[in-house]
């Protein structure tokens, strides 16, 4: 069991996935700073209703774009890898999770992967993104397909909570193929990937 500072926030942020942020509370900036400075881990969690969520997504400061003179920073995280939370309790202000680091499982079969990397290529180009798409094809796990992509909070939560890599790459197989069967054609309507 490891402790691990939260971030409790109204989101969820996968592994692989990009996220921006103004850090301005007390407890977050040091949090930020430890990080920073001396590498201490953080996560960032779904907190709904003054309740954490089991599962969250430990992160990695990516670009640190502004640091105030008050402390203050403008971040942009990346998600790094899943835990479960065992357990909680405040030091402080800040919520401290004993947690267990979830290995991101490949327990997916070759051809449902081969399916999902054709569709993903089919939205990429649906979508007017048709320049170096040979970048894309390295991706193999689920988290990876859906980078970019922005996700509602109940479906993002469904996807962290699942153990199984091949019910999340089933889920994303059927948004992709909602996309391409969807009159979604304009590069605006959709994030980069």
């Amino acid at each position: 069991m490891i402790s691990l500072p939260l971030f409790p926030l109204n989101l969820v942020l996968l592994p692989f996935e990009l996220l921006p942020l103004h850090i301005f509370e007390p407890r977050y900036k040091k949090m930020v700073r430890d990080h920073i400075e001396d590498d201490k881990p953080f996560g960032i969690i779904l907190n709904e209703n003054n309740v954490v969520c089991t599962k969250g997504c430990r992160v990695k400061v990516q670009k640190v774009y502004k640091k105030y003179s008050n402390g203050e920073y403008d971040i942009l995280v990346k998600g790094v890898e899943q835990f479960q939370v065992l357990n909680t309790r405040i030091e402080g202000e800040t919520v401290i999770g004993e947690i267990d680091y979830v290995p991101l499982n490949n327990d997916a079969d070759e051809e449902l992967r081969k399916v999902i990397k054709n569709l993903y290529l089919q939205v990429l180009v649906k979508v007017g993104i048709s320049n170096n798409l040979e970048m894309h094809m390295d991706k193999q796990l689920s988290y990876e397909f859906l980078q970019g992509f922005e996700l509602p909070l109940k479906l993002k939560k469904q996807l962290i909570l699942m153990n199984s890599e091949i019910k999340r790459l089933t889920i994303i197989k059927d948004i992709f193929e909602n996309i391409i069967d969807s009159n979604i054609s304009q590069k605006k309507n959709m994030p980069l990937a």
